[in-house]
This record gives structure tokens, sequence and C-alpha cells, in this order.
């Protein structure tokens, strides 16, 4: 039999709801019982990565649900890529759907958000370093100056590879300083109507949110779709707001959506 064949059988008799009649057939007797061993430390690996991504998201629910969760998530979303930082990417998602069909969830209906929240968290943590990320076609903001009227307008302002964005329909940013209460960063609570703007970014070497008005988060979420400088100047965008985010250094750079000549 091919290694690949044998490797196949092993890590599906791994998955929680895998089959190991194929490997049972491809060892001995005295193998076998050491399976269940490896798919609970398999299982163990994936809960404790999980563990560290969602911290609050376990303190509401409690160690013993979490774990219950997890292994829900592990059957609907089997893992296949060996770094499990990015295991979690659909991990609110899927919470949103379980919560959404247990009544016994009735009073958690946040804890999606909540679970997006620290994702976007771990990935703000794990994202490019700004020097990688500045480099061409991509261009430093000194050098706009440089650049002729029609130019200039083609320009696309680049958002920090760390800048997550993220809009809440439940104050779970309180959730989450209520469970962080050595948190030092004391944010201000600006509500509108029933929804909070979320930026994640990166302070050094850790990652933390802040709360924003609708019109930045609008004006953000533009420049993450790559508008143009022509495209964003329109009366729905606050331009007077691109100071403030490069005065907070969310926007690094730029570069020229076309060629112009």
């Amino acid at each position: 039999m091919r290694l690949a064949d044998w490797q196949k059988a092993f890590i599906q008799a791994l998955e929680p709801q895998g089959s190991a009649t194929r490997l049972v057939q491809l060892v001995n007797e005295a193998e076998q019982n050491r399976l269940e061993i490896y798919r609970n430390n398999a299982f163990q690996a994936i809960l404790s990565a999980l563990q560290l991504v969602f911290p609050v998201c376990q303190a509401v629910v409690g160690e013993t649900c979490f774990t219950q969760l997890v292994k829900g998530y592990g059957q609907q979303y089997p893992l296949n890529d060996s770094n499990l930082n990015r295991y979690g990417q659909n991990f609110a998602h899927w919470l949103a759907l379980e919560i959404s069909q247990h009544q016994v969830f009735r009073d958690l209906q946040y804890l999606p958000e909540l679970a997006q929240l620290e994702w976007l968290l771990n990935q703000s943590y794990y994202a490019m370093d700004l020097e990688g990320f500045m480099l061409p076609p991509n261009c430093s903001l000194e050098q706009l100056a440089e650049l002729n009227d029609l130019e200039q307008q083609q320009a696309v302002l680049l958002l920090r590879p760390d800048l997550e964005l993220l809009i809440c329909h439940y104050p779970v940013q309180q959730v989450w300083h209520r469970h962080k209460q050595s948190s030092k960063n004391n944010i201000a609570e600006h509500i509108d109507n029933d929804a909070y703007y979320l930026v994640i970014h990166r302070n050094g070497f850790k990652a933390e949110f802040s709360l924003v008005e609708q019109p930045m988060m609008r004006l953000l979420q533009a420049l993450a779709e790559g508008q143009t400088l022509a495209q964003i100047t329109n009366p729905a965008q606050d331009l007077s707001l691109l100071s403030e985010l490069i005065e907070r250094q969310w926007i690094c750079g730029f570069r020229l959506a076309v060629e112009t000549g």
C-alpha cells in the first residue's frame, strides 16, 4: 500500500466522527489500542488552540460547555490545515447556527459576535508586519505629494495589514473588557442606535480594538474595499476624518489603482 493511502486512513481515523475501519486493516492488534490515544491527543491540541483564541467565549459558557462546542465544531469543520492558528475562522459562523437551534443558548445571542471579535484579535496579532507590507507597488504617504492631480485621484489609500473591521449589534466590547479586567485600555462607549463599530489593530506586540463612530467606519470600509480617492470623494464620506486615520497610523500608504501614463 502507498504511504499516502496509509496517511489518509490514519487522518480519517483521528477525525471525531471518522472511521477507523481502513486503518485497523493495516495495523496489528497491539497498535489498534493506541488509536484512541492518538485521537484524544489530536482533539486536545485543537481544544487548546481554540481556548487560546476564544478565552472570553470559554469564560462566558464555562470550560465544559466550551469543550462540547469545540467537539461539535470539529465534526462540522474537520482540521485540514497544520496551522492551528487558522482553524477557528468558521467558529463564529458555526456558533450562530448552534445558538439559533438550541434554546439553552437563548440568553447568549451575542456569543457569535464575541467570537468574531476574538478571532479578529487573533488575526490582527498574526498579521503581516508593516515592513513586509510596504513593498512595491505600495508606496509611503510622503510619495503622494509627488503625484500629479490625475494620479492622486487614482490613488488607493492602504489600511495597515493588521487592521480589521467589525460591526456588532451587541455590546461585545463590554463583555470582553468585563472578562479582561486587567486591561488598562479604557475606551469611551459610543452608541449609534443598535450598532457598535469596532476597529481591531495591533499596538506593538498586542492586538486591541477601538470603538469608533459610524462615519469613520463607513470611510474605513470604503478604503478596505480598495476605493480610490476619486471614489471616496462624495457626500456620503467625511473626508475630514482622513487626517485622524493617518494620525492613528491606520492608513499606512497608498498604491495606484491603474497606470496613469
